[in-house]
């Protein structure tokens, strides 16, 4: 179950349309890139803010954040100037982790800082991109085909859908400098 929930997650944030959802980051039907940084490998406070207000205000009230763990800790490295403290201090398990107030989701499937990558995410997920399950999973036992040896066999089976970014402006990106 696990490994199939990655699998589906991994397509809908990088699907390309061919046999699989048109994924969140995908240049041809995923979200719109709201800010490029001005470095190939760096993220600085300003373009995290400039990507917040790119969101248009109605998307911003249910937005999160999504980005690789990765991208996180680089985030959680930029500091106040003069003074050297950190300008981003995470929940810590009494509030859950939020950026300029909206909820912080990680996900390994996102892709990590290197250039010219869509490496954030922050939207109304719900409002701009759409999963469709077709018909739930199907689990079939084998145990006829295997009895030879022994065994039982497992078959499941699913079918879904994910459908790019249906409301245009749900959705922005922070994409690095190619």
């Amino acid at each position: 179950a696990r490994r199939i929930g990655t699998k589906e997650e991994d397509s809908f944030f990088n699907g390309d349309g061919d046999g699989k959802p048109v994924g969140i980051f995908h240049t041809t039907g995923g979200a719109q890139v709201g800010v490029t940084t001005a470095s190939t490998s760096a993220i600085t406070a300003d373009e995290i803010i400039d990507l917040y207000y790119s969101l248009k205000e109605p998307y911003r009230r249910n937005a999160v954040w999504a980005m690789n763990d990765l991208t996180v800790a680089v985030i959680r490295k930029l500091k106040l100037p003069g003074t050297g403290e950190y300008l981003w201090t995470p929940g810590f398990g009494v509030a859950p982790d939020a950026i300029l107030g909206r909820p912080l989701r990680t996900s390994e499937n996102i892709p990590t800082l290197a250039a010219n990558k869509p490496v954030i995410a922050f939207g109304d997920i719900k409002a701009g991109y759409k999963i469709a399950d077709r018909r739930g999973f199907e689990f079939k036992i084998l145990d006829q085909l295997y009895a030879a040896n022994g065994a039982i066999g497992f078959r499941g089976t699913s079918r879904m859908d994910g459908r790019g970014v249906l409301a245009a402006d749900a959705i922005k990106v922070l994409k690095t400098k190619a």
